[in-house]
């Protein structure tokens, strides 16, 4: 095993692109060169003795963090992974099980089911969502009441509702084998008025497991709670993986000395219960209004001080960055035998993004180095956000049956910007990050591609990639990367990693606009979402309306083909080569200026129906006055379903609506009756009930959606929010029949004919 180590980077990379493969196998020997700082934290993991062993080191730790932050207690506390507990002991067993779990619940390639799934970044590694289907039923989380909805897709009805506390924060749903497994963050009023706390036990993640073999009667399988907030989850065959955090909440300002800090081991040590349902009468033990329930309620710590593994930082380390100490619990769960005991590791210290395969687990953690930065005298004031630079803490845990076992660490230069800047590909990790940088008064940005070897060694690196370009997305697709970078143009670039050793920038496009998703079509045809640009009054490029692209890769293409068209030919005597490879066939505009998707952000929401070719896609469109942008003259919220050709079209095929327009233009005269003839000044519009206004600034007085040229939808989008409750959340397909989903309605449409199945009110 590699020996472990934790780097700081204090300098900027070189300005100009690199390519040329490393020589060294190391990061750190790569980052010698540019002034790297080492810290002197050990990653290899030690065990506390006893109790009392943790007491001692932990108390002595959050003293010294104490001594070097006791002056800065009013900044924000940006995390530093600077502790890691953990609960299980490093072993190499593990990798040896994970073939028997592929095997068992995940054989051969996926089947396609004529129904829609999650849009997941990995296969057979599930995804949570609001929505869930398997065909015969609609699984729905409906936040503006509260409560799950299964809708009947043959009969057309709910049949059940299941309610969910108020209490509870952004539930989210995972659907198996005749199991509906809900999971939530709960939060209390916290009490932050007590002196001494280093933990809140008033947060707590929530996981509900129902047996719904009759869907019409769930039964409560499982309840389980476990300290702290849900922040990141998994679903391979019947096991659900969960990672719940909160920081260490140390009361800094209220300390006046060492002294003060009084520290046991009960303060941090995270809880969990386990509420199982059992046909075993012994035990038997939860009562419910006096009488014994079929469960089994266990309570315990969710790891014992002997059990725990730890590493700290030391005391350069806490003066170099701004953190806190924090808490991550691994909880597995099998939804299949909910009688199983939850399987609970214990990490303390932060986590950003994850990525997970079906054998190993990558928990990515931001380091960030402050900014240097001073009040003025006798001035209140805070820490800006931006930072001087960052690096990225990765540790790879194999996950197999409900073990999770740690493997390994390492520090990546800067930091990703979502789980889609990670993959794993065979036996290779690939990471991509992005630095913003203060140094010299100057925001600089560049992209950085590692690809590391199965135990964290770095096997290769592009490095300083498009300066002062912004990171907007990318997608690992085989041997592919496809990478989109931003500042007034949008390289689409294509890398081919095949060779980790040697990967290969193969093209770039150069379009005016950038895309924020990017998702498979075929093997040559890639589909991106985004927006496209145009600059402003002040020479700023800003988004204006969303787009839909169709990229077309001729990887075997190249310039002295005699198929080559014209357009071709004359590329390639320009000596603009790349474009032959990849360009953009087609492209559809929607909306204009603030147009938005959330698919843009969350590609759950990006619901692709391969066999159709076509793309359904929840959106709010703005129709803008060319004079006045700020002007809406149009507004739609709704789904647009789109088809996609390669060799003809990218078209639209119809749209779906949940906002009920009746009264609208009724309640619009009514407002806009009270503004009355007046004639005295020199500026005038005429308004919908047809009397003229005048006024020298007309637009500080009268709403322009009353002026008589104006149309009802720009009334409609001056109020869009509320209707909220009709602004379509999801979108999804079963055979057929596509499925629109709002917190007011479930509704249906053929894909073909686009006729109306049925539209079913939920509230």
């Amino acid at each position: 095993m590699k020996k472990s180590f934790l780097l700081l980077c204090t300098s900027l990379f070189a300005f100009a692109p690199t390519y040329a493969a490393l020589e060294d196998n190391s990061i750190e020997a790569e980052l010698d060169a540019q002034k790297v700082k080492t810290l002197n934290t050990d990653f290899k993991l030690k065990s506390f003795e006893s109790c009392q062993n943790m007491e001692d080191v932990m108390g002595d730790y959050i003293k010294e963090y104490w001594k070097n932050n006791k002056q800065n207690y009013y900044r924000y506390p940006m995390m530093l992974d600077d502790v890691m507990f953990w609960s299980m002991e490093k072993s190499e067993e593990a990798v040896m099980e994970t073939s028997n779990v592929v095997a068992d619940q995940a054989s051969g390639s996926p089947a396609t089911p004529d129904f829609s799934q999650t849009n997941n970044q990995v296969v057979w590694v599930d995804e949570s969502d609001i929505i869930k289907t398997d065909g015969k039923y609609i699984y729905y989380f409906n936040d503006s009441d509260s409560y799950v909805y299964i809708v009947s897709v043959a009969n057309k009805e709910i049949v059940k509702k299941i309610k969910v506390p108020k209490t509870f924060y952004s539930p989210i749903l995972y659907l198996g084998n005749n199991t509906l497994t809900i999971l939530s963050s709960w939060y209390s009023n916290q009490d932050y008025s007590a002196k001494w706390y280093y933990i809140n036990r008033n947060d707590k993640t929530y996981v509900i497991v129902f047996n719904i073999a009759d869907v019409k009667a769930p039964k409560l399988d499982k309840l389980y709670i476990t300290d702290w907030s849900l922040t990141q989850s998994r679903k391979i065959g019947d096991y659900i993986y969960i990672i719940s955090n909160n920081y260490f909440n140390i009361p800094y300002y209220t300390f006046k000395s060492e002294d003060d800090i009084d520290f046991s081991v009960s303060d941090i040590m995270p809880q969990k219960i386990d509420i199982s349902k059992t046909s075993i009468k012994a035990k038997q033990n939860l009562k419910v209004k006096w009488a014994v329930a079929p469960y089994n309620v266990t309570s315990w710590n969710v790891a014992d001080c002997t059990k725990i593994s730890y590493v700290l930082p030391d005391e350069e380390t806490i003066k170099q960055y701004d953190f806190n100490p924090s808490y991550n619990v691994i909880s597995v769960i099998d939804t299949k035998d909910t009688s199983k005991k939850v399987e609970t590791s214990v990490i303390a210290w932060s986590n950003n993004q994850i990525y997970m395969s079906l054998d190993n687990l990558y928990m990515t953690s931001n380091m960030y180095q402050s900014y240097d930065f001073a009040c003025p005298m006798n001035a209140r004031c805070f820490a800006p956000w931006f930072s001087r630079g960052s690096n990225t803490l990765l540790h790879k845990l194999n996950v197999a049956w409900m073990k999770v076992t740690y493997q390994d660490s390492t520090i990546i230069p800067w930091t990703p910007l979502t789980q889609y800047s990670m993959d794993e590909y065979k036996t290779d990790f690939r990471i991509l990050t992005q630095t913003n940088s203060w140094e010299s008064g100057q925001n600089e940005s560049h992209t950085d591609l590692y690809i590391l070897d199965k135990a964290l060694s770095l096997k290769w690196s592009l490095k300083n990639l498009w300066t002062w370009e912004q990171f907007k997305w990318s997608r690992y697709i085989g041997d592919k990367l496809f990478l989109v970078t931003f500042e007034q143009t949008d390289p689409l670039f294509v890398i081919d990693v095949a060779d980790s050793a040697s990967p290969k920038i193969l093209w770039e496009l150069k379009i005016p606009w950038y895309s924020t998703y990017l998702h498979p079509y075929d093997a040559n045809h890639l589909i991106g979402i985004g927006y496209d640009t145009k600059e402003n009054e002040w020479g700023w490029i800003v988004n204006s309306w969303l787009k839909v692209d169709l990229y077309e890769i001729n990887y075997d293409k190249k310039c002295g083909d005699t198929w080559l068209t014209a357009l071709e030919k004359s590329k390639c005597d320009s000596g603009d080569y790349k474009w032959i490879i990849v360009k953009q066939k087609f492209t559809k505009t929607l909306g204009s200026n603030w147009s938005y998707s959330e698919a843009l952000d969350n590609p759950r929401m990006f619901m692709w129906k391969a066999s159709d070719k076509k793309l359904f896609l929840p959106v709010t469109l703005y129709g803008n006055n060319w004079v006045d942008l700020y002007r809406y003259t149009d507004f739609f919220n709704g789904l647009v379903t789109l088809s996609i050709d390669k060799d003809a079209w990218i078209k639209e095929d119809y749209r779906v609506t949940h906002i009920d327009t009746t009264w609208l233009e009724a309640e619009r005269e009514k407002e806009c009756s009270v503004y009355t003839k007046q004639t005295t000044q020199s500026s005038c519009v005429k308004l919908i009930n047809w009397e003229q206004y005048c006024e020298d600034r007309v637009y500080n007085y009268v709403p322009t959606y009353c002026y008589a040229e104006s149309k009802i939808w720009e009334y409609l989008a001056s109020r869009s929010w509320n209707y909220y409750n009709s602004f379509i959340k999801r979108a999804l397909w079963v055979w057929e029949n596509s499925y629109s989903v709002s917190n007011s309605y479930v509704s249906s449409n053929n894909i073909s004919t686009w006729k109306e199945i049925f539209k079913l009110q939920l509230k």
